[in-house]
């Protein structure tokens, strides 16, 4: 029997949604709004689109779930509630609202980015194209993509996602004054979308597209950013449905932009759902809760395969599913949603208090942003929300804060190296900034 029924559940992300649209409008802060948007879609949505026969839930192997209606009642429940666990944290420790940015006194600041940016952006192209092009050379030869090719060099191309935030900041502050200079930055921007955009790589995209939204829309008032929010969320979108479905394309039997706009209905691309059914079917009856190792193995990650031949591919539970196997070089994995990971970690003990630390961190962090100029402000919260999307995904944690590394370190470097510079705006009191927004 299901904890809760369903139009309960979807009352209460209904409402989390609205109290989220409350904060942007009050806030300017957009952070719990794509939270409860994504988590919409992954779940409430989706158990909708499956249980109303426009998709089909996700089946590994049949054993896992008798009643998959039942238990994903269940596995709905337990997301919401660590929805609300951290947006609940978020909301109390997050009590400053976002300024309208606008560029400032900082032209010595972008007249030394710019030449750095553009010169790091069309070197990476061919670095990314040759990088590419050997990665395939080595599968097309029998290597295993996740243990005999490095992780370093499989997500090097993610350094385009950090060069086009910074590209587009650059641009939104007045950083690209001559006609030559938006020619370059558009040269690049076209080719980050053009070797992002791919079936593999969607949620990253669909995660720089947000951040390209924030940062876009730093000048606004809250009202018209929701404005650019919705547009972006329906481009995303419609990409993102179209990426997966390329996927099956030579194997469909209608065309592209039908097969499309059927995933995009179905949720098949967001069904981190039926994920965290498999996860609740798995633990703890056929395997033991991890107790922090999901996040332990953030710092082993790193450690190169060829010092540490047996280093994990994702958890043991891929292992016991058959989907992912050293001796064959064999790996398939599924997203449980973040809470899911945090379910494999500890079972609801896990939920709670990995949500409480996310959402307290995430606060700390848009604090921090709001601490900065404008300029490394909004670059700070464009990664956030970026980073966010294959966060809010779940699964494979380590191979995800590997990306975020790799993907935002020209950015992360930037805030390092100028943080003298940069941290020096002063925290502005709520009161006195809900004027600009009326």
């Amino acid at each position: 029997m299901a904890v809760l029924e369903y139009p309960v559940l979807l009352f209460a992300q209904i409402i989390l949604i609205i109290v989220s649209l409350y904060w942007l409008i009050r806030r300017n802060d957009v952070v719990p709004l794509l939270v409860s948007s994504f988590l919409f879609y992954v779940a409430s949505y989706r158990y909708w689109s499956v249980t109303s026969d426009l998709g089909r839930w996700v089946n590994v192997t049949a054993f896992l779930s008798d009643n998959p209606e039942v238990d994903g009642l269940n596995a709905l429940a337990c997301i919401i509630f660590g929805q609300i666990c951290l947006l609940s944290t978020y909301w109390y420790c997050q009590k400053q609202a976002i300024s309208v940015s606008k560029a400032g006194n900082d032209n010595s600041l972008l007249t030394w980015l710019r030449p750095k940016v553009l010169f790091l952006g069309l070197l990476c192209f061919p670095l990314v194209i040759a990088t590419r092009s050997g990665i395939l050379a080595q599968i097309n030869s029998g290597k295993s993509a996740a243990f005999e090719i490095s992780g370093y060099l499989y997500l090097f191309p993610m350094v385009l996602i950090g060069i086009a935030v910074l590209t587009i900041t650059l641009w939104k502050f007045g950083g690209l004054p001559s006609t030559l200079h938006k020619l370059l930055a558009t040269v690049i921007l076209i080719g980050v979308f053009y070797l992002t955009f791919s079936p593999a790589s969607r949620f990253q995209f669909i995660g720089w597209i947000v951040a390209s939204a924030i940062i876009l829309s730093s000048s606004f008032k809250p009202q018209k950013r929701l404005w650019v929010f919705s547009i972006a969320a329906v481009v995303g979108l419609g990409l993102f449905a179209f990426a997966g479905a390329m996927r099956n394309v030579a194997l469909s039997e209608v065309s592209l932009e039908q097969a499309a706009i059927a995933r995009a209905m179905s949720a098949e691309d967001g069904n981190m759902l039926d994920g965290f059914v498999i996860v609740r079917s798995l633990f703890p009856k056929h395997l033991d809760f991890r107790y922090g190792m999901e996040h332990l193995e953030i710092l082993m990650r790193p450690i190169p395969r060829s010092l540490w031949a047996g280093k994990p591919v994702g958890g043991s539970y891929m292992e016991y599913l058959g989907l992912s196997d050293a001796s064959t070089g064999m790996t398939v994995g599924f997203s449980p949603t973040l809470f899911g990971s945090f379910y494999i970690d500890g079972g609801i003990f896990g939920i709670v208090s990995w949500s409480l630390i996310y959402g307290w961190a995430l606060a700390k962090i848009t604090t921090y942003s709001i601490r900065l100029k404008p300029f490394a402000g909004v670059i700070v919260r464009a990664v956030v929300c970026a980073c966010l999307i294959p966060l809010l995904r779940g699964g494979d944690l380590p191979g995800i804060y590997a990306w975020v590394g790799m993907a935002f370190w020209p950015c992360f470097l930037l805030l390092w190296i100028k943080r003298r510079e940069l941290n020096k705006a002063r925290l502005i009191p709520k009161r006195l900034l809900l004027q600009h927004y009326r």
